[in-house]
């Protein structure tokens, strides 16, 4: 037979044991409120160009990107890495990017095979309204010690659908002139 003592000590222990299991099977709400898998061609203004940008998820916080411009005058600009994605709150998210770079301005006349950079940065999405997003990114360019420049782009989306949105970005940074940028990305 249990006394008072016992049966309070049994309380306590499914009590503790009731509450671990609830800990341990509630789920964790770490859903991003933006898709990081998708495909995006650029229309680059102010010098012309063509673009591309790919987003590939490979964790629930981390992805990977692989971006390429060309101005079609013997320039290229192409970077690979890895990035994390996380949200700040039901409307924001907050992701970073390490990329590794290789390009050629138009006119480097010292760099015929191109030049590699570091590239790394952060940035911010947020809804504005359920179908408009706002972005900003902003990062460095690191060529060596003594030789990094800035990167810093503006903009916003249209989420036309599930899976295709357009987007305009105002980029500036060291290596080329500010220049608009016009996109299509599909979201798989």
């Amino acid at each position: 037979m249990l006394n008072a003592n016992g049966v309070n000590a049994v309380i306590s222990r499914l009590s503790k044991a009731a509450l671990l299991a609830m800990t341990l099977s509630v789920p964790a709400a770490h859903a991003t409120n933006f898709d990081y898998n998708h495909i995006q061609v650029n229309v680059l203004a102010n010098p012309s160009g063509i673009g591309g940008l790919g987003r590939f998820a490979f964790t629930e916080g981390a992805h990977f990107v692989a971006k390429g411009d060309t101005q079609f005058e013997g320039d290229w600009y192409t970077s690979g890495g890895v990035g994390f994605h996380a949200p700040i709150n039901q409307f924001v998210d907050v992701y970073g990017e390490l990329e590794g770079a290789w390009f050629r301005r138009p006119d480097d006349d010292k760099h015929d095979t191109g030049d590699f950079a570091t590239v790394i940065g952060a940035g911010l999405r947020g809804w504005v309204a359920p179908p408009i997003e706002a972005n900003l990114y902003v990062g460095s360019i690191i060529f060596d010690q003594d030789d990094t420049t800035s990167l810093v782009e503006i903009g916003g989306r249209f989420h036309s659908t599930e899976t295709l949105s357009l987007g305009a970005t105002w980029r500036a940074n060291g290596l080329e002139q500010n220049r608009l940028i016009f996109s299509v990305r599909y979201l798989y």
